[in-house]
């Protein structure tokens, strides 16, 4: 153990080192006995404890928090999870003294739902999407973590069960204790954009059965009053998020991600969902989930270059990977064409896989709009993203090492 990171109602986290793999990791321990909640059993925590190990172990996502291994020693339990170093939960956040900025929030909210939903198509809910359960870094990279509570589809074991949950987080239907999907989570998602945008939460009550009647009930203050200066289309979008009917409400995490894209990524014109009308069919990304497009597209930069103009100059220092979404472009050895690129074609892989100086250059032929990916942001990218990028690139470079 290197030092304790912090402490909750059931378990304490110590930072810990693990020398097979050389890094720092997070050691999450609980004693069931000594639960600090007197309304968890020891019976409930020990549920509690390896629900979370195996639901989240399954999932590998940039943006939820990974689990490395768990186990008992001892009578005490344990997680071991990937260690963010400098990181903090986002209650810090939501302190109405110093307000994030709308973009900052918009960051916020496109990783959260990026990360759940990839978590839905995974068949996981979280059920408990909260402030102290998403974990920030420095470098602005966010996380979701402890999924004691989340439900998994076909799961082999028996599952945690009944009302379970933040009770001002928690959805209509899951404080009835209705059968839940993932529009709870986005239901969750909403409270946590209202509170980030006004400082306050939406339902409060005397007591938990009047805070539990409120939610289910009662509307909440409107922003508009509340928050006078924020846009009527950013307003609607908490609205829909938080709709105690689930017809009205928004039905999947990417639905949520294409509108704050165009909020995290100001500096590009085309909105979002068009965006991804123009990539989702192109030919590299044929294979590619849409919950992975939307992740590739987190990570990319849109550049648009001139006809005539170079795009990369040859015997250059650049690990970028470009992928044509419109116009044409050719690729030059020595002053030889060596390829024509079209829509769909990717360039660069050689550098963005060999890490080294261009041997060839590209220019643009006629106006074209590329997508731009460094070799740091892929990494950033989940698993599959990362797999499908390398097996990719793998066949278009045999293409170009045959043209050359």
């Amino acid at each position: 153990m290197l030092g304790l990171a912090g402490r909750g109602n059931m378990a304490v986290v110590y930072t810990g080192y693990d020398p097979f793999h050389n890094r720092d990791v997070a050691i999450k321990l609980c004693d069931p006995r000594n639960a600090q909640s007197a309304t968890y059993n020891d019976k409930l925590t020990r549920k509690l404890f390896f629900n979370e190990a195996h639901t989240a172990e399954k999932l590998d996502h940039p943006n939820i928090l990974k689990i490395l291994d768990a186990g008992e020693q001892d009578d005490r339990l344990y997680i071991v999870m990937e260690y963010v170093d400098g990181s903090e939960t986002l209650p810090a956040l939501c302190d109405y003294a110093t307000p994030p900025t709308s973009r900052r929030v918009a960051e916020i909210i496109y990783a959260c739902a990026v990360g759940l939903d990839y978590a839905h198509r995974n068949g996981v809910v979280h059920r408990d999407i909260k402030p102290t359960n998403i974990l920030f870094a420095p470098d602005g990279s966010l996380k979701i973590g402890d999924f004691g509570i989340a439900q998994r589809a076909n799961a082999e074991s028996t599952q945690v069960s009944g009302v379970l949950g933040t009770p001002h987080f928690m959805s209509p239907e899951q404080i009835r204790g209705d059968d839940v999907n993932g529009q709870t989570d986005l239901y969750s998602l909403g409270v946590l954009m209202y509170r980030l945008l006004s400082g306050r939460l939406p339902f409060t009550g005397d007591n938990i059965p009047s805070l539990l009647y409120s939610v289910c009930h009662k509307d909440p203050p409107k922003l508009s009053k509340l928050c006078p200066d924020l846009p009527q289309d950013l307003i609607q979008v908490v609205e829909c998020a938080m709709h105690k009917d689930l017809e009205k409400r928004y039905r999947v995490g990417r639905e949520l991600a294409a509108i704050f894209f165009d909020l995290h990524k100001p500096d590009v014109a085309t909105p979002a969902d068009t965006r991804f009308e123009l990539v989702r069919n192109l030919r590299f990304f044929t294979e590619f989930t849409d919950a992975e497009l939307w992740d590739v597209m987190h990570h990319c930069h849109w550049e648009t270059h001139e006809a005539g103009k170079d795009i990369v100059k040859e015997d250059t220092l650049d690990m970028s990977l470009f992928v044509i979404v419109s116009g044409t472009a050719s690729v030059t050895h020595g002053g030889r064409v060596v390829a024509r690129l079209k829509r769909g074609d990717c360039f660069g892989e050689l550098g963005y896989a060999g890490k080294a100086k261009r041997s060839v250059a590209m220019a643009a032929t006629s106006d074209v709009t590329v997508m731009r990916m460094n070799a740091a942001a892929i990494d950033q990218t989940s698993t599959e993203c990362q797999l499908r990028f390398h097996k990719h690139t793998g066949d278009f470079a045999d293409r170009l090492l045959d043209a050359t």
